[in-house]
């Protein structure tokens, strides 16, 4: 048959056909022979060579209670007279198979038999625990220190085969891990060389598991710094926009305002009366900061110039450091037990801008005739007579002027530079340029017409006023008048005052050669 049945089910079956094939046979004629085929095709092996022939009174047994004889009792004899050969086959082993511990010896009743593949898998006997207990709020807690190798393996007990270690990271993504977490799943091993404090512990599920059942541990590593190696702090000053960080090797980095990143330099630049606010932290080799607390720590601050005055501000918790006298210094900033120093040069403070003295020379420069311009008034220079004043510069279309000009203090000393001065024109044809070279800057008039050029420092300005005639109008002189003395004329100011000194100086052409020769002594 082809349907799968058990073995004695299938030895009862052939054994019911052949008593059904003989009792036939008795009724139709059939021989004894074809019963004994009959029942070889279909009977199950059996210690037997042959069927035993039935005779009446067994054929009206019921088939359905009819036993199969024992495996070991001896076969009738076959009748002489039947010529059919018998088919020899082989006694299978009666003896069971051991039965596989926990599961269940099947019965002969097919309607109660279950598969082997269909049994239920066994139940764990040993579960997976951990030594220690611990929760999500209450988690183990492991140290690791920054720049320093860090290793854990974690060790569960139970389970009904090897153990696998799944982490899971609580409070940071695997991809943007600054300290560089690693683990294996089969040892249960938790490394990293972490770098950063910043971010705080890192906490960890980890789940061991046999594949049936699962234990949970929740661990929270924290990074603690290095030893500290130095003091790292920023820089305000009082008197610029830029600002400095200091390593705490003691490089000095620079930024400027609207500035695309740190320029590294020597020293940091300060003025006489001037004064800077830093606060320093100790930090280890990786720049974390090895001082406990939220709050900043206390500071000190010292100076190699005696003079200067350190004040702690609590209020800030940073130290104000003023300085009293030009020249270079060396500020030591010191917490936690180290120290980092950074060279200050401190130069005089510049003098507030009392004025602009502008002198303005003709293109050619042969007549030596100068103008000195003194806020809005104009002073007329002859090379062979008195000064006087005039209410505009001559000056023809197609002309181009050199105006010199510097703001200075009210000494007369120079403020700055040339190229710390902006100049305009009301008449928009006027071309400005600027002459590095002479450190001057050229107008050139394309207009005839009046013109005003505005020269301006901040909000201190100078007015210069010009007549431009048209190139076929013959320019009247000024009327000179002759004096003999090299002093300057009126000009509607103290002459003796500083500031007529320095449009002296810049009418003469003097000025600026003075002035460049004492920013290079200076």
């Amino acid at each position: 048959m082809n349907q799968s049945c058990k073995y004695t089910l299938r030895r009862n079956a052939a054994i019911g056909a052949a008593i059904a094939i003989v009792t036939a046979s008795s009724a139709f004629g059939i021989g004894a022979s074809a019963a004994s085929a009959a029942t070889d095709e279909t009977a199950a092996p059996s210690s037997t060579t042959t069927s035993a022939p039935q005779d009446a009174t067994t054929a009206t047994t019921d088939s359905d209670t009819q036993q199969a004889a024992p495996d070991d009792a001896p076969a009738d004899p076959a009748p002489a007279t039947d010529p059919a050969p018998t088919t020899e086959t082989a006694a299978p082993d009666d003896t069971p198979a051991p039965t596989p511990a926990g599961t269940t010896t099947p019965t002969a009743d097919p309607g109660t038999t279950t598969p082997a593949a269909e049994q239920p898998a066994p139940e764990a006997s040993t579960p997976v625990t951990w030594a220690e207990p611990s929760t999500k709020d209450a988690p183990i807690v492991l140290t690791a220190t920054a720049g320093q190798p860090f290793s854990h393996t974690f060790t569960a007990q139970g389970g009904d085969g090897p153990l696998e270690y799944l982490f899971n990271p609580l409070n940071f993504f695997p991809n943007n891990d600054v300290n560089g977490w690693s683990w294996n799943e089969q040892t249960g091993v938790l490394s990293a060389t972490p770098k950063s404090t910043i971010d705080g512990p890192a906490l960890f599920l980890v789940t061991a598991t046999d594949l049936h059942q699962t234990a949970k541990q929740y661990v929270q590593v924290d990074i603690e710094p290095g030893a500290p190696v130095g003091v790292t702090f920023g820089v305000d000053s009082s008197d610029s926009d830029v600002s400095w960080q200091v390593d705490a090797d003691g490089t000095i980095r620079e930024y400027t305002p609207g500035g695309t990143g740190a320029t590294v330099v020597s020293e940091v630049p300060a003025t006489v009366g001037s004064s800077m606010t830093l606060a320093g932290l100790a930090v280890d080799a990786l720049g974390n900061r090895t001082t406990p607390g939220d709050g900043y720590p206390r500071s000190t601050v010292t100076s190699t110039t005696a003079s200067d005055g350190v004040v702690w501000d609590p209020n800030w918790s940073a130290n104000t450091v003023t300085f009293s006298e030009p020249g270079t210094r060396t500020l030591t900033v010191s917490e936690g037990g180290v120290s980092t120093s950074f060279t200050v040069r401190v130069s005089e403070a510049p003098a507030a801008v009392a004025g602009i003295a502008v002198g303005v020379l003709p293109a050619d420069e042969t007549s030596g005739d100068r103008w000195g311009v003194e806020g809005d008034v104009i002073t007329y220079y002859p090379a062979d007579g008195d000064a006087q004043r005039v209410d505009a510069i001559p000056a023809r279309q197609g002309d181009r002027v050199q105006i010199r000009a510097l703001a200075v203090d009210a000494d007369g000393q120079p403020v700055g530079d040339h190229t710390d001065l902006t100049f305009t024109s009301d008449v928009a044809s006027d071309r400005i340029e600027y002459d590095p070279e002479a450190a001057a800057t050229w107008v050139t008039f394309d207009h005839a017409s009046p013109h005003t050029i505005t020269v301006a420092y901040g909000d201190v300005t100078s007015t210069i006023r010009f007549e431009v005639q048209p190139t076929a109008t013959t320019v009247v002189s000024t009327t000179r008048t002759p004096t003999a003395s090299g002093t300057l004329a009126y000009t509607g100011a103290d002459e003796s005052g500083p500031l007529a000194w320095a449009l002296g100086l810049l009418a003469s052409g003097a000025g600026l050669l003075v002035w460049r020769v004492r920013r290079r002594l200076g």
